[in-house]
Parts: C-alpha cells; sequence; structure tokens
C-alpha cells in the first residue's frame, strides 16, 4: 500500500515543459523544413508522435513498481552495451556522427537507453555495497562501468553524452557517500581525458576554446555560438514576439536541436528564459525532494541519477546557449526536437512518479 499518491506538481511541471517544447519546436523548425523541401509542420509531427509515446511510456513507468526493475537492471545494461557496439558497427551517420541505429524509415540514438540503463544497474548495485564504496576495488566497479560507456559513446563521437554518462555516476557515488578526496581525483582523472581527446584534433580543440572569444573564432567554427548571442541580444527584456525570431531562418543551423534556447530568448526576451528556468528549478526541486524522501537506498539512487542526469543538461545546454562553456551537442530537455530523447525523459519521469507514491514508507533493505 502506498503512502500517498504521486506526485502531481512534477506531473504537471512535465506537461508544461513538453506543451511548450512541442510549441518552440514548431516555431523555430517550420523555416528549416521549408527549405529541405518538408512540409513545414514535418518537425512538430513528429516531435508530437513521440510526445504521445513518451505520455503512454510515462503512464506505464508511473504504475510499474519501482522494485521491478532490479532484476531487469543487469539484462537491460547488456542490451545497451549491445546496442552501442551495434551503432559503431552498422549506425547511421549524420554530420560526421555516427550516433542512430536505423529500423525501416525510424531512427533513434542509443546513448539515450544508455542513460536509464547506467541509472538502473548503478543503483542496483549502490543498494548491496554502498556502505563499502570508498574501498578501491568497489569503485573500481563503479568507475569500469562509467568508463566503458563513455568510450563507446567517444567513438561515435558524442564526447558531451560520455560526460553526462560520467557526471550521473559521479553525482550517485556521491550520494552513495563517496569520500571528496576521491570525488576530487576521478574529476581530476576525467576532466584530463577529455582535454586528451579534445587536443587529438585541432578541429575539436578550436570548436572547444571558441567560446572565450567567439567573435574572434576563425572561420565558421563559433557560428552557432555568435548567431545564439545575437538571437538573445536581440530578444532584450521580453523579446520579438512569438513566431518573430529572424535568427532560426537559417542563420542557426538546425534550430529546433541544440540551440532552441536561442529562439525562447529571441521571442520571449530573457524574462521567457528565465521563467523557463524556473519551471526547471520546479522539476530539479521535486526530484531532489523525491530522491530525500525515497523510501530505500535502491529507489534514492535511481532517483537521485535522473535527477542528476536532467540536471546536467538543463545546465549544460544554457551554458552553451550564452556562450558560458565550449559547444557541446546536450539537447534541452523536453525542449529540444528529439524522439529518443523525449521519450526517454518522460519515461524517466514515470519513475520518479512512481517513486512518489512511497515515499515515507521507509525501509532499511528496499524489500
Amino acid at each position: 500500500m502506498t503512502s500517498k499518491k504521486m506526485d502531481y506538481t512534477l506531473f504537471i511541471v512535465t506537461m508544461i515543459l513538453v506543451a511548450f517544447g512541442l510549441l518552440m519546436v514548431f516555431n523555430s523548425s517550420y523555416y528549416y523544413a521549408i527549405e529541405m523541401g518538408e512540409d513545414k509542420m514535418f518537425f512538430f509531427n513528429s516531435e508530437l508522435k513521440w510526445s504521445i509515446v513518451g505520455l503512454v511510456a510515462m503512464f506505464i513507468a508511473s504504475v510499474f513498481n519501482y522494485k521491478n526493475y532490479k532484476p531487469l537492471a543487469i539484462p537491460m545494461f547488456a542490451v545497451n552495451i549491445a546496442l552501442l557496439v551495434w551503432v559503431l558497427l552498422k549506425g547511421v551517420t549524420r554530420n560526421h556522427a555516427q550516433r542512430w541505429i536505423a529500423i525501416g524509415t525510424q531512427s533513434f540514438q542509443p546513448v539515450e537507453f544508455t542513460k536509464i540503463a547506467v541509472i538502473l544497474l548503478v543503483a542496483f548495485l549502490l543498494e548491496k555495497n554502498y556502505q563499502k564504496i570508498n574501498q578501491p576495488k568497489i569503485l573500481g566497479i563503479y568507475l569500469a562501468i562509467a568508463g566503458s560507456n563513455a568510450y563507446f559513446i567517444m567513438k561515435q563521437p558524442n564526447m558531451s553524452s560520455a560526460m553526462i554518462i560520467v557526471g550521473i555516476v559521479a553525482i550517485m557515488l556521491f550520494v552513495a557517500g563517496l569520500r571528496w578526496l576521491y570525488v576530487f581525483s576521478v574529476g581530476t582523472l576525467g576532466s584530463a581525458l577529455a582535454f586528451f581527446f579534445v587536443k587529438s584534433a585541432d578541429y575539436r580543440y578550436e570548436r572547444w576554446v571558441a567560446f572565450l572569444h567567439p567573435f574572434e573564432a576563425k572561420g565558421d567554427t563559433a557560428w552557432q555560438i555568435i548567431q545564439s548571442l545575437y538571437a538573445l541580444g536581440t530578444g532584450g527584456l521580453f523579446g520579438v514576439g512569438l513566431g518573430m525570431s529572424t535568427q532560426n531562418k537559417l542563420y542557426i543551423p538546425q534550430p529546433q536541436n541544440d540551440f532552441i534556447l536561442a529562439t525562447v530568448g529571441e521571442e520571449f526576451g530573457f524574462v521567457g528564459t528565465v521563467i523557463l528556468l524556473a519551471l526547471f528549478l520546479i522539476l530539479i526541486y521535486r526530484c531532489i525532494k523525491i530522491a530525500i524522501n525515497a523510501p530505500d537506498p535502491f529507489s534514492m539512487f535511481v532517483a537521485s541519477g535522473i535527477t542528476g542526469m536532467l540536471s546536467l543538461q538543463i545546465v549544460m545546454n544554457y551554458a552553451v546557449a550564452t556562450s558560458s562553456m565550449p559547444v557541446t551537442g546536450v539537447s534541452l530537455p523536453f525542449i529540444s526536437y528529439g524522439g529518443t530523447s523525449i521519450m526517454t525523459l518522460m519515461g524517466c519521469i514515470g519513475i520518479m512518479l512512481n517513486i512518489s507514491k512511497y515515499c515515507g514508507e521507509r525501509t532499511s533493505k528496499g524489500d
């Protein structure tokens, strides 16, 4: 028997974000779709379809007892590794990146499945040995999980998603009680490996540092950043009005994707981006509250992992759009275009809603 109803605030905020995301996908993509020779509703219709699938996934996850994920954790992780290998062997290449698996006329990015598979496996293992987390041998297991997935994802290449995977595991380990010394050491090692990867190719390094002085960058290295800054600057305090954006008219490449915040800022201004951020903060607050009040270690770690994933993507996307960090291909949760992403994110919210039903029913082992 559950102690209370699910967290309706989390559900309502999620649905507001999804609805606003659909609006912004249409607003930012219709001109680009026409230029591609498609119907102006092309991207909107696709996002709407996947949002409906995501709503179904959220409903199913909200009624599927979170404890039932325990026996699925290892099989799901195995499937995840198989998909990551498959995408490197037979994946679809777009814009010099091999990140998609095609099934008929549809395609999906397995890295979105990786996020939830890693969260469930790490939570499953942490429940058994979180009290031994500071033992090097135990810690090594989690580093191997994060490192192996990051390696396959970096080969696509998809550095931003690899960083998010590592960040998710790091957050879950911190919640489990990892010592600050280990947190610092792992963070330093991860930063060194990331820097080595960036320096391994001149074009990658130039793009990575372009955010420092975007208007002085060579060629088109900082084109997206510059156009995003133009959009945000043009929007001013209250924006130019719904549908009146100029920068998404073929200035920002694929404006419905990672730089969709630029359109939000141009059309709704600084006030609009702050209101959107406030909605995200409410979302994260509700997720943190669920994690704190989770009934057992497994659900606490799952909730912490999902909260960490959402937080990292929101912070990184806002930072990239404002040239506060190097450009990375991180979508804005629930707002950016992407079928696999919206379906996975809504499924994760469904898991959070299910956990929220049991908050207050404290158990020591979660069984």
